[in-house]
């Protein structure tokens, strides 16, 4: 069970999902998303060592939506309610750029929410935060990521090292 997402107040939504910030009760849910071995596969994190690392995580996710307008935000099924992952934008001040990432529980991957709720983010980018930029990253051997950045008009940068592992980098430039 991934939990439920009952709070109707959504910051950003599209036809099938939900994307809010989170809060102190999405801990069990992220402890269980980053618990899945292939869910972190690609990501250079590895399962929360305890519960107080994952409160420790999840309140920083909190306070960059406070800071910044921007954050992971939890995923939710319009119509169920049910918890399906995390996508969003998080912002580096050390590069002064935000970056584009997502995670989804294993049981709902290939059913477009990584593209769905990426292409939200970027709209909330332009928009609303009025950013010129976005950045990803993506593991070498994650062709289904990189086919997401593709299909999002994100451009390889090069290769790179992300969290001590090979990857490639991307680029989208916006026009707000």
């Amino acid at each position: 069970m991934h939990g439920l997402d009952t709070d109707d107040e959504a910051l950003l939504s599209t036809k099938r999902l939900n994307l809010r910030p989170h809060r102190p009760s999405d801990v069990p849910f992220m402890m269980q998303l980053n618990s899945d071995p292939e869910v972190v596969r690609y990501t250079g994190d590895a399962a929360f060592a305890s519960e107080d690392e994952a409160r420790a995580v999840v309140a920083r996710l909190a306070r960059q939506f406070e800071d910044f307008r921007m954050g992971r935000f939890v995923v939710s099924d319009r119509k169920t309610g049910e918890k399906l992952g995390w996508c969003g934008l998080r912002w580096h001040d050390d590069l002064e750029v935000a970056d584009l990432g997502y995670r989804f529980f294993r049981k709902h991957w290939g059913r477009g929410y990584a593209t769905e709720t990426a292409a939200v983010c970027i709209r909330y980018a332009v928009e609303e935060l009025r950013l010129s930029r976005l950045v990803a990253h993506a593991m070498l051997e994650n062709v289904a990521s990189v086919r997401v950045l593709e299909k999002l008009g994100f451009r390889r940068t090069g290769p790179t090292v992300f969290k001590g592992l090979a990857a490639d980098g991307f680029e989208l430039l916006l026009s707000a």
